[in-house]
């Protein structure tokens, strides 16, 4: 059995789901919270699809670099161990990453619309 195959195959679809749910749930509730920070409805709008293009690119970038990296996997309990290190890796990617972006967006863009 390829079990490297069916970790791939498990993987890509774990990360499709979380990444898409992730990214629609922040591109939905990201517009209101970002038209409450900066008060301008068209810099949100192409805020929000900026932010959210770029959280696109980052996680399917990192899914890739994570894939082409990974060891022979000669087991069951390596695919397990495999997919929850690299699924865990990427939820804190994602964390990081949204506290990044409520930092820039209520700091950084105020400063700016402010001068």
């Amino acid at each position: 059995m390829n079990y490297n195959l069916l970790s791939y195959s498990i993987y890509i679809i774990l990360m499709v789901i979380i990444i898409y749910s992730i990214g629609k749930v922040c591109y939905t509730n990201g517009k209101a919270f970002i038209l409450n920070a900066i008060q301008d409805e068209e810099l949100t709008i192409r805020t929000n699809k900026s932010l959210l293009a770029g959280y696109y690119l980052v996680n399917i970038g990192f899914v890739i670099y994570t894939v082409q990296g990974w060891p022979e996997i000669v087991s069951s309990l390596e695919i397990i161990n495999k997919i929850s290190t690299y699924v865990g890796s990427l939820l804190i990617a994602l964390a990081l990453l949204h506290f990044f972006n409520i930092y820039f967006i209520t700091h950084l863009l105020k400063k700016i619309i402010n001068h």
